[in-house]
């Protein structure tokens, strides 16, 4: 479920400002094993009690979902990532939870990637989420704003 568009404006200053959009599923982990193995949403509430080989995985296996997404990105300067989070169910989450993951995650991919040369503040200095509504799927709508290399 990885779509992309992209938008180039000019901004005042005379750089180019680059819009990149792209639709991600939201990262997950396993537990159980067998027939009892059961796929469940990310959030920092779990992510914290988990074994680090298992942290590990989670966001290995997020890297190798989003990287072709990644590969499509053009290189930035500095960025503004922008995320509208969409759920599967009514249950109430507090979006801070499932954004820690999704976001450090991609941050991760966009360096290794070559897409930014650090996710610090210098690079990164602005991020923003909003809660979507509920749909079929988790998902969440990545929005990278910034000005091109």
């Amino acid at each position: 479920m990885v779509h992309r568009e992209t938008d180039r404006r000019d901004t005042k200053r005379g750089g180019n400002q680059m819009i990149s959009k792209g639709i991600l599923p939201m990262p997950t982990y396993s537990k159980g094993r067998g027939d009892k193995k059961k796929t469940n949403l990310l959030s920092l509430n779990v992510f914290i009690h988990l074994h680090p080989f298992a942290k590990g995985k989670c966001k290995d296996d997020y890297y190798e979902i989003v990287k072709e997404f990644v590969k499509t990105l053009p290189k930035y300067k500095k960025i503004i990532p922008s995320y509208t989070i969409y759920f599967n169910n009514k249950r109430k989450k507090d979006l801070d939870n499932y954004t820690f993951p999704m976001h450090k995650f991609l941050m991760d991919a966009l360096v290794k990637g070559g897409v930014i040369e650090d996710d610090d503040y210098d690079y990164v200095g602005e991020i923003t989420t909003k809660f979507g509504g509920i749909e079929d799927d988790n998902y969440v709508v990545v929005e990278i704003k910034g000005e091109e290399l």
